[in-house]
């Protein structure tokens, strides 16, 4: 298991990568991600949750450029509104799976690789080489199952 300290540094040295400043804003922002990697957040998530008096514009600047140094992935569940934002794992492949709940709107993750065996199929049958892929699924979680059953 990685240290939290090797983590940083290597989320760090990705948004170095950009040529940008590493700032007191822009750790504390990547820190919120890395503590709480399982979390979807949208800009206004990440203004409640920070200790300083960061600026609205300042979030949504970093959350562009960790975006754009591809330790950020822009999500959106179920046709929202607003954009969700998701740490990326730099050490795998590809980019995780989601399960979406339509009834109550919770994420869940799958760390899980279905689609291997389809990108090789993609490549022999079209000599296309993927280079990623994201799978969501919509559907009732088991919490809101109960709550169902519950009704009946």
């Amino acid at each position: 298991m990685e240290s939290s300290q090797i983590e940083f540094t290597r989320y760090i040295n990705k948004v170095k990568e950009t040529r940008a400043k590493i700032t007191p804003q822009r750790m504390e922002i990547l820190n919120i991600f890395l503590n709480n990697k399982n979390e979807h957040f949208t800009a206004e998530d990440i203004i409640k949750r920070l200790n300083t008096k960061t600026g609205q514009a300042t979030v949504y600047r970093t959350l562009e450029l960790f975006c754009q140094a591809s330790i950020l992935k822009k999500v959106n569940f179920k046709n929202e509104e607003f954009l969700r934002y998701d740490l990326l794992d730099l050490k795998n492949k590809h980019f995780h799976h989601h399960l979406v709940c339509n009834k109550c709107g919770k994420v869940m993750e799958i760390n899980d690789d279905f689609l291997d065996h389809i990108e090789f199929k993609v490549l022999q049958d079209y000599d296309f080489i993927t280079l990623n892929h994201e799978l969501i699924l919509n559907g009732i979680c088991k919490d809101c199952q109960k709550d169902t059953e519950n009704e009946k």
